[in-house]
């Protein structure tokens, strides 16, 4: 499940006018620190160390191989993030229809 792209229940989020209302959005709560990927590393870091993944034995080739990429993510999440903010230079401003088309900085 891990391997593939997660898509939050909200990516569905449309407002009649919109259709990247949702992409738009998390671009927001991004800059703002609402949700971050920082967040969603450290979540991932806590479950893998509370469940104790990286302590799993009689694992398969398989199970290894699922253990070592879902131990990897917290880390590879931080990088790219560190990639993706370093690369913003200037972000667009867009007007936003669900707060009556005021401008918002993405």
């Amino acid at each position: 499940m891990m391997r593939k792209k997660i898509s939050m229940p909200s990516h569905l989020m449309y407002d009649g006018q919109d259709d990247n209302l949702f992409d738009n959005f998390s671009a927001v709560a991004q800059r703002l620190g609402v949700y971050t990927a920082e967040d969603y590393a450290d979540i991932l870091e806590f479950l893998v160390g509370r469940w104790k993944v990286e302590n799993l034995t009689g694992l398969s080739g398989e199970g290894k191989k699922a253990q070592d990429y879902v131990c990897g993510l917290p880390p590879r999440i931080r990088r790219l993030e560190e990639r993706a903010q370093g690369r913003v230079k200037e972000r667009p401003t867009i007007p936003f229809s669900w707060i009556f088309n005021r401008q918002v900085k993405l």
